[in-house]
């Protein structure tokens, strides 16, 4: 298959093609050639097999699918933001506002960055383990427990 035609890279249409070769080779290499058909057809125009597909065939493409959908996603996504690179658009990669990049809050939260620019800088706080946490939590309620408690007593 020639590069341009493919929805996907070329590092990854050759590993699914080795892995089938693979795979088929060890019990039957007469299929290695519609096995690689098959897929061709799938990641080229959508194109599902057909009812008379040979059913070791039909498992090998079945087991494949998921990875195939996804690289077609991954790849374009990629090419999406390639050619917003070419056009001069940023991109979130580009700008700096990646997701990945945000720092993390003790609740695993994301910071997002209207709130970092809006409040005045406070002093860090050590991210607790877990433990720490709870006991923290036992303690506030323990206290609300403490002022509650002369209410109900009367």
């Amino acid at each position: 298959m020639k590069k341009s035609s493919l929805p996907v890279s070329r590092k990854f249409y050759s590993e699914i093609c080795d892995r089938i070769r693979f795979s088929f080779s060890l019990n039957r290499p007469s299929l290695i050639e519609e096995a690689i058909a098959t897929v061709d057809s799938y990641i080229t125009c959508g194109a599902e097999p057909d009812e008379y597909t040979d059913p070791s065939v039909l498992l090998m493409f079945n087991l494949l699918r998921p990875e195939i959908d996804k690289a077609i996603k991954r790849s374009q996504r990629a090419r999406e933001i390639s050619s917003k690179r070419k056009s001069g658009q940023p991109t979130a990669a580009s700008s700096g506002k990646d997701e990945t990049s945000r720092p993390m809050d003790n609740n695993g939260n994301t910071a997002s960055s209207e709130s970092e620019s809006t409040e005045p800088e406070e002093e860090e706080r050590p991210i607790l383990n877990r433990r720490m946490r709870r006991l923290i939590q036992q303690e506030r309620k323990r206290a609300v427990r403490q002022r509650i408690k002369p209410l109900y007593s009367r």
